[in-house]
């Protein structure tokens, strides 16, 4: 392979990593800050970019001794890949088992607290909406009672009617209406 080759497999490779690296995750971070309601995908954002960025201070501050690595490139894709794809959410297991044992940042509350309040508010929506559908089911169960009781009284005159006639029925309807 010829200079002219080298040099095209080289940026290739560079414009590969770089949109590996920067703006899939940059394009994810955007879409996680818009959609609120993903802390998860927020905290998993968040975390790589500070890995990202720790690992490029690492890189820079050795990288006399990176560069007799000769196959560091890959080394660091790869660890890219496994920190930011959601399959293997390798920034949440970082920052869970490594970073969480070394750090210790002082707050009025933690992030754990956040995830039990959010847990929270979920299960008093679901446990509204069962609410809701409990009783909307009562109110139908009320109607279909109402109408059973409805046939009934129709039922009961209709057998009134035929045992002691229709006079009679008039009659009772007068007194009632106290006519």
């Amino acid at each position: 392979m010829g200079f002219l080759g080298r040099a095209a497999f080289n940026l290739l490779h560079a414009a590969i990593g770089f949109a590996t690296v920067l703006l899939y995750p940059l394009y994810e971070t955007k879409r996680a800050i818009e959609k609120a309601s993903l802390r998860d995908q927020q905290q998993q954002w968040l975390t790589y970019w500070l890995l990202l960025s720790f690992l490029t201070m690492i890189e820079l501050y050795f990288s006399t001794i990176i560069s007799w690595i000769p196959i560091w490139a890959y080394i660091k894709m790869v660890v890219c890949l496994w920190l930011m794809l959601p399959s293997f959410k390798g920034a949440a297991y970082v920052y869970e088992n490594i970073a969480m044992k070394f750090m210790t940042i002082e707050r009025e509350e933690k992030p754990e607290s956040d995830l039990v309040k959010e847990k929270e508010d979920r299960e008093d929506k679901e446990e509204e909406k069962e609410k809701k559908k409990k009783k909307e089911e009562e109110e139908e169960g009320d109607e279909e009672d109402e109408q059973k009781k409805i046939f009934r009284a129709w039922k009961l005159v209709d057998d009134y009617i035929e045992k002691k006639g229709a006079d009679s029925l008039e009659q009772i309807v007068k007194i009632g209406l106290g006519n």
